[in-house]
């Protein structure tokens, strides 16, 4: 099956893998989005934000993936830390000896609420977040002492 343009954007210029996404984050009408491949690095790009929901499978295959050897992980925490969370995995060659990843919530949450399969221990990071209070608009986790959402800006009630 042959990708679309769009969806070529997630893949090494240079080997065409897909990259881990280690940071991924809302700067103005675009996403940002930071990736790396195991045999070329470090790279980041830009994606219109309006097409956010298209590449919800893209940004799951490279969230849930070793930087190292490309491998699917498993969450082993996800802790919200403002409009983002900081997510740990663990890779079945690798362990737990990956970096953390710094996933804009609005997308993590999208991601692991979609109905696909998803690897293991995300049940119990939904669990989490289920657990704290979510902006009443974009569904953002909040510590609850807010009174306007960090990410989209409605009020909290």
């Amino acid at each position: 099956m042959a990708l679309s343009e769009d969806n070529k954007l997630f893949r090494c210029p240079k080997c065409g893998n897909t990259g881990t996404i280690f940071f991924l984050k809302p700067m103005g009408k675009k996403i940002v989005i930071k990736q790396k491949c195991p045999q070329h690095g470090d790279r980041s790009f830009k994606i219109p934000i309006m097409k956010k929901n298209q590449f919800i499978q893209d940004f799951r295959h490279g969230i849930f993936q070793c930087p190292n050897c490309g491998k699917e992980t498993t969450v082993e925490r996800a802790k919200p830390s403002g409009s983002w969370m900081v997510v740990k995995c663990v890779c079945p060659t690798h362990g737990n000896k990956l970096p953390p990843q710094k996933i804009w919530s609005t997308i993590y949450i999208d991601v692991i609420n979609k109905e696909i399969s998803t690897p293991q221990g995300v049940e119990q990071v939904n669990n989490q977040i289920n657990k704290s209070k979510l902006c009443p608009n974009c569904k953002t986790p909040i510590k609850g002492t807010e009174k306007y959402c960090d990410t989209c800006g409605a009020q909290i009630a």
